[in-house]
């Protein structure tokens, strides 16, 4: 069996536990809605639909009489990894993110809107390979939010919004900690949390063909609670405070047509949240560097309308990674990456279906003083389906 390098340390036990979200390619759902994913997320400034409760709470105000939206997105990833001189890991274990928006125009003026959505949605999981020294490993995290939030449109050409999300935060964590030749100890952690964040957004009709909007996301914390499970040593109570991170979004939407819309976002992240996590157990606390850094996203998207109502889409957007390769593990990954969206869609009646599909791709990144003892190459790819169903009336 091959050499297996110190993976025991408390600084890895404590990352591979806590179930922090990475970026690009990473354990973030790239966004909401078939339509506003098959233009790869530019989409603040367009927000005219169930899903501007989570992109611009102000987009609300456009949206006539009362709307019903729910969809699903399938998200299949591909992380490998490969060490130096060794054999090639691979986990393709994908998640289901369902989405449902609900808004409703109370007056001329005041809009409201509610969603329920997972922004964070991934499970990573690696089986053992002892014989080439590589035990397995897991690393899942699902976040499910629910956003209220209420648009006011203060002229005919200028609205605001805002509310408040709650989130539910499960993190199920587990890794085989070698003891000695051919011995392994398992570790299992799952724990759960709830906490309460903040959304604002402003759209500006600039002109009859010139939209403006930004979008406003608070930092969310939660102090995720539950159970360390050690194979055979027994269970202990396990404490994770996450610190998920707030976001920007600035985008303009441009209409030369009727039948043409043109979309541009910039993104920012504030993953230095992230910096550093503190996992807290009967044994003591101990807190692990993760030299976390804001990103910045750049977003192009595009729709044109057909006859018959039907309508095609397209996108592209490129994204910073939040973590560098020295603090980066087989299950949460990380580098700069890039997004491709496509999709159709079809209103008929008071019905409107829309599908996408969305691809993300990073570089190969290679990892040569990973604090972790992970060094070798990464590699990220994601396919994800989306289908969307809207009902208005």
């Amino acid at each position: 069996m091959k050499s297996f390098p110190a993976r025991a340390s408390i600084p890895l036990l404590t990352f591979l536990l806590w179930g922090g979200p990475v970026s690009a390619g990473g354990l973030s759902t790239p966004g909401q809605g078939a339509r506003a994913l098959s233009m790869a997320g530019a989409y603040t400034a367009v927000a005219d639909d169930g899903s501007a409760v989570f992109y611009n709470p102000a987009g609300v105000s456009q949206i006539d009489g009362t709307t019903i939206e729910g969809g699903v997105a399938v998200v299949a990833p591909q992380l490998r990894y490969r060490p130096p001189g060794g054999a090639t890991e691979e986990s393709t274990k994908g998640a289901v993110a369902p989405a449902l928006f609900i808004t409703r125009r109370l007056t001329d003026r005041f809009s409201a809107g509610i969603g329920l959505y997972a922004p964070y949605a991934r499970d990573a999981a690696f089986a053992n390979d002892l014989a080439n020294g590589f035990p397995s490993q897991r690393s899942k995290i699902v976040r499910t939010d629910l956003g209220a939030v209420v648009s006011y449109r203060t002229s005919d050409t200028f609205s605001i919004g805002g509310g408040l999300i709650v989130g539910y935060s499960e993190l199920d964590r587990s890794i085989a900690v070698p003891t000695g030749p051919g011995s392994y100890l398992r570790i299992n952690d799952n724990m759960d949390g709830v906490g309460v964040g903040g959304i604002v957004g402003v759209l500006w009709k600039i002109s009859d063909r010139l939209k403006a909007g930004a979008t406003y996301r608070t930092e969310m914390s939660i102090d995720h609670k539950g159970d360390r499970i050690i194979v055979g040593a027994g269970t202990s109570n396990a404490r994770a405070k996450v610190r998920y991170p707030a976001s920007f979004a600035l985008g303009i939407a441009f209409t030369p047509s009727y039948d043409l819309t043109l979309a541009l976002d910039a993104d920012w992240t504030g993953w230095s949240s992230m910096d550093q996590v503190t996992t807290r157990t009967a044994a003591g606390s101990t807190t692990t560097p993760l030299n976390a850094r804001d990103t910045w996203a750049i977003r192009i998207g595009g729709e044109y309308r057909l006859p018959a109502g039907w309508a095609v889409r397209a996108g592209y957007a490129y994204s910073q990674g939040a973590f560098p390769s020295t603090t980066i593990i087989p299950a949460q990954p990380d580098a700069n990456g890039q997004e491709i969206g496509f999709g159709i869609g079809k209103t008929t009646g008071a019905w409107s279906f829309d599908l996408a599909y969305h691809y993300a791709l990073t570089p190969e990144t290679t990892a040569s003083a990973n604090i972790n003892g992970y060094n070798g190459k990464y590699n990220i790819d994601q396919h994800l389906v989306g289908l969307t169903a809207t009902y208005r009336f």
